[in-house]
């Protein structure tokens, strides 16, 4: 399905390579055990992304703070930078996994807001939170031109 994805999604929000794995295989293991279920969702993916989300926050929120370890090569999208996953690792866990979502994936406020269970304004406002933070902590680069 969408392993390398998913396991990014947890990898930004517990900065933990090992644990955002075992996160990831729990929620493949739950979309398994509920798979009649997942099965006919419209986005099966989604529904583990959210399981895998939730996992991730949970787990993030029971330890505190976050202990940023370098990501493995693996296929997908490029693992952010050091500097990035810092100022990532200074957001809340829903801030976070708001933002993973949203820049990382791609995905609209609506698919968003489904995938995590929230209302769409509290996305919009957990994104205006968390890209407020990342402009405060993250420097800026010199335009060319």
């Amino acid at each position: 399905m969408h392993f390398p994805a998913v396991t990014r999604t947890a990898y930004l929000i517990l900065g933990d390579a090992e644990e955002a794995r075992d996160v990831a295989q729990d929620a493949f293991v739950r979309a398994f055990q509920h798979w009649r279920k997942v099965s006919r969702l419209d986005r099966p993916e989604a529904w583990v992304h959210r399981v895998a989300t939730n996992l991730a926050i949970s787990s993030a929120r029971r330890r505190r703070p976050a202990r940023i370890e370098p990501e493995p090569s693996s296929p997908g999208p490029e693992p952010p930078d050091a500097e990035l996953l810092a100022a990532l690792m200074a957001l809340s866990p829903s801030q976070r996994a708001v933002i993973a979502l949203r820049y990382y994936l791609d995905w609209s406020i609506e698919d968003t807001a489904r995938a995590l269970g929230k209302r769409p304004g509290t996305v919009r406002a957990l994104t205006h939170q968390g890209m407020e933070l990342l402009r405060r902590d993250l420097p800026r680069e010199p335009l060319d031109g």
